[in-house]
């Protein structure tokens, strides 16, 4: 989890040049460490965001954007999505947290799963393709299968 390591450090504003010098030389180790920290990204919000991007990087899939904006034809705001790749294919890890930690002031986890539904709803009126990622998937491997499906289908990847 090297990749969460640094996209931590990033979100929290550490130096990536510092953290390049500090990977200089030959040690055990540093060459995972070095690509893990070419491909951090401050845009990851937690663990399991970065646990995604690590199994896509290596299945050699399309890196996506990372906290995409949706707004729709009247400039209005949509969705704030996990991954987006090129505004047709967008994927969101749903953490133990999210309907728990994260609910709105007097909002319950069913109102919260609702909300949820109703963004997705919206941005599949534009058009846009919805999936959903949980630790299990990422536990059994899944999620590289799965986007390289999704990425081939909307013509992001040659199948």
């Amino acid at each position: 989890m090297r990749l969460a390591v640094f996209d931590s450090a990033l979100r929290l504003g550490a130096d990536r040049d510092v953290m390049r010098a500090m990977l200089h030389g030959r040690r055990h180790g540093v060459g995972h460490a070095r690509r893990a920290l070419h491909h951090a990204d401050s845009g990851a919000e937690n663990p399991g965001e970065s646990w995604v991007r690590a199994q896509l990087i290596e299945a050699g899939l399309p890196i996506p954007r990372l906290q995409h904006e949706f707004y729709d034809e009247d400039g209005r705001f949509v969705a704030r999505t996990d991954f987006d790749w090129a505004g047709l294919l967008v994927a969101e890890f749903d953490g133990d947290v999210k309907y728990g930690k994260h609910l709105r002031p007097g909002e319950t986890p069913f109102q919260a799963m609702k909300r949820e539904k109703t963004r997705e709803d919206a941005l599949r009126r534009m058009d846009v393709m919805v999936i959903r990622w949980t630790w299990k998937d990422l536990e059994n491997r899944v999620v590289a299968g799965q986007a390289r499906e999704w990425l081939i289908r909307f013509h992001l990847l040659a199948a």
